[in-house]
Order: structure tokens, then C-alpha cells, then sequence
């Protein structure tokens, strides 16, 4: 009888914890989606605002001429993506006078993640909330101020709430829940008849079920095309090596590295050509890495990152320089196309710079200015 009852208890467990992990990743997919769309529609509206007269508020839809802020669109982007099993939205506290009634913590759980995010943005704020006879999961990861264009229109917003912004600043909550439904696979009297031999039956397919938990989670972390980690993969080796060496008073390397003429390649000899050449690109990188030591993952599209652990400047050059003449000597495909790409580099003690995402963009302003100057080379940031 014992043996049963676990058995009813674990598949109970097991089946509420896969819906958990399926709420989970369905909250990371759409506030990853909302915040690097934010980020994106950000970046286009600063080089558009050096170009021309554009001009961004919140309310472009009652008025002529104008687009959204990024503030706005985030928002706006969020209620789109919303369905009746989840709800997508924003709140801070120091929302502008026209969000002032829509865009606050109201309730408990909100106001916890909001304090939380506030004081360490690192980590999601993650709850299981029972309202009534129905369970709810709410995910919260903070939008954080992250570059200097940003911190400037806030401060000098003539409306702004908060004039003493800085990078890094947590400015508000993109927070999501929905209903954590889950299913009891068997009737309890019908596993107390069975006893002894339906146990067996439920632990074996909870080991099951289990296992092919976790051989998701791997393929989740893994880039399908390259089989190399992903992106999602690589922002936790990040926030893990970023306090190891913060901890140990160590230097952290990051290279940024992007495939030069990459549309032309694709649009000159299709994308399968285009997909061999982000194969043999990732090949390249995982070949050149130092050993077990450091860490190759492939940013997205045409763009890879990779992590230096414990290195110098003069090491990072030589893995750049020794990356450089490999993928020289690599030859796609029966066209016997070559191809490069540029880097970025930044290297630093994590106690002088405030975040890993810091590090990052200066890696990839490294690698702009690689780009800029003819391509196929690296460059190291000079901050």
C-alpha cells in the first residue's frame, strides 16, 4: 500500500514539475523575445534619430508623424503576445504620469519581484501562486538601463519620475503568469487495486519520463545547426564565470565574432552554402579553444561568442590571430568558397566592470570598429 501511494505521489510530482519547467520555458521564450525586440527597436531608433528627424511618444497613436518610444513599443509588444493562459506585461516604480494607474506593482508577488530585481538583476524572480483552487506560475526578469542613450532620455525626460539614473539600473519588471494546469495520468483506486505491481509500473515511467526531461533540457542548450552550446546555454556559463573570476580576482576574456559578407554569401549561393559556412565556422572556433578552459557558443544568425577563462591580452590576441589563419585555410563546400569574419575582444577583471553584459557590449563595439576598418581581423576594446 506504501508503495503505491509513492507511486501516485511521485507521477503527481513529476507531472505538476514538468508543467512548471513547461511554464517556465514558455515565460524565458516570450520576455527574451519582448526585451532583445526592445533592444533591437532601441538600437534602429538612436542611429535613425542621428539621420533624421524622427520623432518617438507615447502616444503615436492619437498623433501624426510620430513612433512609439522603446518604452512604448516593449509595452505594446507585450499585451500582443498575451493570450487568455498568459499574460505579458511591464510595471516599475517609477512609471511616467500617463502609466502612472496601469504600469505599478498591485499586488504582493509583484512587489516582491519588483524589490528583488531592483537590488540584483541577475536572476529571474520565479512564483507558484495558489489563487483559490487554481495554481498560477509568475516569472519576472528585470529591464535593466543598458546603454548610455537610455540613461540620458530618462534623466532628461521633462516628465520622467527618477532624473538619477545610471547604467545597470533595473528601470522596470517585464513579468508574465499564466495557469499551471497539469494532469494526473491515473486514478488513485485504480492504483491502490494494482498496489505493489502498478508502483513498479509508475517509478519506471517516472524514470523515464525523467530522462527524457533531461535529454530536452540538453537539446534546449544546444545550437541544432552548429551542436555546439546556444545562446541560452551561454548566458548561464556567463553569469557563472563572471562571478568565478569576480570571486577569484581573475581576468575574464570575451571575443565577439560575426562572419563578414554573410547576407552575400547566403544570397549569392543559398542558404545551405551559407548554413556550411556557420558549420565550418563553429569547427574553426571549438578547434582554436584553449583546451577545456574556454567556451564557443553561437550568439545567433552569423555571430558566435566566445568566453577567455582566466587569460591576459596577449593570449586573447593569439587565440584571435591563430582563429583568423584556420578559418583562412577552410574551404566550403565543392565550391571551394572561402570565408572570414571579424572580432571583438574585451578583456577585464569582473570587479572593474559591472555586469557580464557589459563586457559583452564591449566586445561587440570592439567589433564593430574590426568591421569598420576592412573586416577579416581583430580588434581589442580599448576601455
Amino acid at each position: 500500500m506504501l508503495t503505491s501511494v509513492a507511486g501516485v505521489v511521485l507521477i503527481d510530482r513529476h507531472y505538476q514539475q514538468l508543467a512548471i519547467d513547461q511554464a517556465r520555458m514558455n515565460a524565458e521564450t516570450v520576455t527574451s523575445l519582448v526585451d532583445n525586440a526592445r533592444r533591437a527597436y532601441s538600437k534602429v531608433l538612436n542611429k535613425l534619430k542621428a539621420q533624421t528627424n524622427l520623432i518617438t511618444g507615447h502616444d503615436h497613436a492619437i498623433k501624426g508623424r510620430i513612433v512609439p518610444n522603446p518604452a512604448t513599443f516593449s509595452i505594446e509588444l507585450a499585451k500582443s503576445v498575451s493570450s487568455p493562459k498568459q499574460r505579458v506585461w511591464m510595471y516599475s516604480y517609477h512609471p511616467f504620469p500617463w502609466r502612472k494607474d496601469t504600469a505599478v506593482p498591485k499586488n504582493d508577488h509583484e512587489t516582491k519581484a519588483l524589490a528583488q530585481l531592483t537590488a540584483d538583476s541577475k536572476d529571474p524572480y520565479i512564483q507558484i501562486i495558489n489563487s483559490g483552487s487554481e495554481k498560477k506560475f509568475f516569472y519576472a526578469q528585470a529591464i535593466v538601463m543598458n546603454d548610455v542613450s537610455c540613461v540620458e532620455c530618462h534623466n532628461n525626460h521633462p516628465a520622467s519620475m527618477k532624473a538619477s539614473w545610471r547604467i545597470g539600473d533595473t528601470r522596470a519588471v517585464l513579468a508574465t503568469e499564466s495557469s499551471l494546469d497539469y494532469e494526473q495520468k491515473f486514478s488513485l483506486w485504480f492504483i491502490f487495486g494494482f498496489i505493489s505491481l502498478l508502483s513498479l509500473f509508475c517509478v519506471a515511467l517516472y524514470l523515464k519520463k525523467n530522462q527524457e526531461w533531461l535529454l530536452s533540457e540538453k537539446a534546449g542548450r544546444t545550437d541544432p545547426l552548429t551542436k555546439i552550446p546556444n545562446r541560452i546555454s551561454l548566458s548561464e556559463q556567463m553569469n557563472q564565470q563572471f562571478d568565478h573570476h569576480k570571486a577569484a580576482q581573475k581576468v575574464l576574456g570575451v571575443m565577439m565574432i560575426d562572419i563578414d559578407n554573410f547576407k552575400a554569401i547566403n544570397d549569392g549561393y543559398g542558404h545551405d552554402i551559407g548554413d556550411k559556412c556557420i558549420i565550418a565556422v563553429a569547427d574553426v572556433l571549438t578547434t582554436e579553444l584553449r583546451a577545456n578552459d574556454d567556451y564557443v557558443a553561437r550568439w545567433g544568425g552569423e555571430e558566435f561568442l566566445v568566453l577567455l577563462h582566466e587569460t591576459t591580452v596577449e593570449t586573447a590576441k593569439s587565440v584571435a590571430a591563430r582563429m583568423l589563419v584556420a578559418i583562412h585555410n577552410k574551404k566550403i563546400s565543392n565550391h571551394n568558397l572561402s570565408v572570414t569574419f571579424s572580432i571583438g575582444i574585451a578583456v577585464a577583471d569582473p570587479s572593474n566592470v559591472k555586469s557580464c553584459e557589459e563586457l559583452i557590449q564591449q566586445a561587440d563595439q570592439a567589433l564593430l570598429k574590426a568591421k569598420s576598418e576592412g573586416k577579416d581581423r581583430y580588434i581589442m576594446n580599448e576601455d
